[in-house]
């Protein structure tokens, strides 16, 4: 079989279907030395160097969507009585960033957890991050804020890129990070949330599990569940992978195992600071209540409770619809994509079954445990950024130019229409 050049995309019929096709480095005309031998692997800048170029433009690419989208924003409305006036200059223009969760995270950042017991539900790694880059650098809060979330951002495209180059090849690395970036809610990963410190951890403990990298795979799992609560799920996808490339065989099980004792460490030492603090080490469980995100109940209820809300609603445009419309259909259409992932002719292999593992725990989540309100599935369409398997059987279906240019013509216009929402107060999620 011909192996494609690298740097030029594959053609439609360049890969068995689910059978990854691996890119070749270029052979180059240069004498080795007896010491560069045929089998020398490339140095680390060698293997790395084109996710960080392929992952910086992206980043930048996404930048200057991002400030466009903001600036024209108010032009619609600009004016109109009840409707606050556009912002002028750099920090009025970034302060219109400064919405829902972003304040809750400030807050955190600038008095502790003390001032507000609600704020329990938001993770600490985001704030302490940004308390600290905020005191070395001498900035206010908020800056700092997006300031850690524009280098997480652009950490985790190139390790996004970096993952799907091993897994499958360079061209489907360009499209998963593109794909990521452009996904409607993509704007969160710049946004001071901690979404792209989030999936910058997931990805690289990920990656450190494929490269059989054990003890950095669960200290970088570990402190993403001081960031999210289900980066702790990882304990299973660590599990699976380990024996998997082990042949399933508990012989071969060694020392490095006890590395999954490490990524619990980041969740329990919240929540000791939680019972030290509230003397409750689940508060952050009671704090959900004031977001209606309370106890548990099967998938199906949830799922017909927010079909009933879009059934009996006055007006499918009403905001609330629209929400419970897209988020329900995130749920279903993201685990088609991951039973797409396992089976089919955009599957990914076996050896990434262990991202489906923890994806399906980031859909199903939220579904066992919804929002008891007028929107079960609140956000919903933003946790489906965490589900790296998604993008990489869309990165598949990408292979067809006039899928690529119809998804990214639709998702790109989608998130512009989404900024502008955010940045007017209008939730988006």
């Amino acid at each position: 079989m011909n192996r494609p050049v690298p740097g030029v995309d594959e053609s439609p019929d360049a890969e068995v279907a689910g059978t990854p096709v691996r890119e070749e480095p270029a052979a180059e005309n240069v004498a080795e030395s007896p010491a560069d031998s045929p089998q020398s692997p490339p140095g680390a800048w060698a293997l790395w160097r084109p996710s960080v170029v392929a992952g910086a433009c992206t980043w930048v690419a996404g930048l200057v969507l991002y400030v466009l989208a903001t600036v024209v924003a108010w032009f619609p409305v600009d004016g109109t009585q009840g409707v606050a006036p556009a912002p002028i200059g750099f920090r009025p223009i970034l302060d219109s960033w400064a919405k829902w969760d972003t304040v809750w995270y400030v807050m955190i950042a600038e008095s502790g957890y003390q001032s507000d017991s609600r704020a329990a539900a938001f993770f600490p790694l985001y704030p302490m991050t940004v308390r600290v880059v905020r005191t070395v650098l001498f900035i206010d809060t908020f800056p700092a804020a997006i300031l850690v979330s524009l280098v997480c951002a652009l950490v985790a495209l190139i390790l996004v890129h970096r993952f799907v180059s091993e897994a499958i090849d360079s061209a489907h690395a360009r499209r998963t990070t593109w794909y990521l970036l452009a996904f409607p809610t993509g704007f969160y990963l710049v946004a001071a949330y901690n979404e792209s410190m989030f999936i910058a951890l997931l990805v690289g403990s990920l990656y450190c599990m494929r490269r059989g990298h054990w003890w950095t795979a669960a200290v970088l799992a570990g402190f993403s569940g001081a960031t999210r609560m289900i980066g702790v799920v990882l304990g299973l996808a660590f599990v699976y992978e380990y024996l998997r490339q082990r042949g399933f065989s508990l012989r071969k099980v060694g020392v490095e195992a006890l590395a999954v004792t490490l990524i619990p460490v980041g969740l329990a030492l919240y929540m000791l600071y939680l019972w030290n603090a509230f003397g409750d080490a689940m508060y952050f469980n009671e704090a959900q209540k004031a977001w209606f995100r309370e106890g548990y109940q099967w998938p199906w209820t949830t799922v017909a409770d927010t079909w009933e809300l879009i059934a009996t609603s006055t007006s499918w445009l009403d905001p609330n619809t629209v929400r419970n419309m897209y988020n329900l259909l995130t749920v279903l259409i993201g685990l088609v994509f991951l039973v797409l992932a396992l089976v089919g002719p955009w599957k990914l292999g076996r050896e990434n079954a262990y991202l489906v593992i923890f994806s399906v725990f980031v859909i199903m989540l939220p579904v066992l445990s919804p929002i008891h309100s007028y929107y079960p599935l609140s956000s919903m369409v933003r946790y489906v950024l965490e589900c790296l398997p998604i993008f990489m059987v869309l990165a598949r279906m990408g292979r067809s130019p006039t899928f690529h240019q119809i998804f990214l013509t639709a998702t790109v216009g989608l998130q512009g229409v989404a900024i502008v929402s955010f940045v007017q107060d209008k939730f988006v999620g």
